[in-house]
């Protein structure tokens, strides 16, 4: 029991580090100062592939396909 509790405590105070160095580095990438700031806005007309209603139709079919088949298993239901 008491080597559990301390798998548990290893295993909190692992996540809370690395909760704080994710913060830190996310942090330290945010610019602060008195830069000046210069915003370039580019269009475009191009559609991405993932953007189309087709592919995602395609992909969810294909998902369930999978889905069934692994469920399956091929075998009988016995009533």
């Amino acid at each position: 029991m008491l080597q559990k509790m301390k798998q548990w405590s290893r295993a909190a105070i692992a996540a809370l580090a690395s909760g704080i160095a994710a913060t830190s580095v996310a942090l330290a990438q945010t610019q602060t100062g008195t830069d000046v700031n210069t915003t370039t806005t580019t269009t475009s007309n191009t559609t991405m592939w993932y953007g189309q209603w087709w592919v995602w139709a395609v992909g969810v079919a294909v998902f369930l396909v999978i889905v069934i088949a692994l469920t399956n298993r091929g075998g009988r239901a016995s009533t």
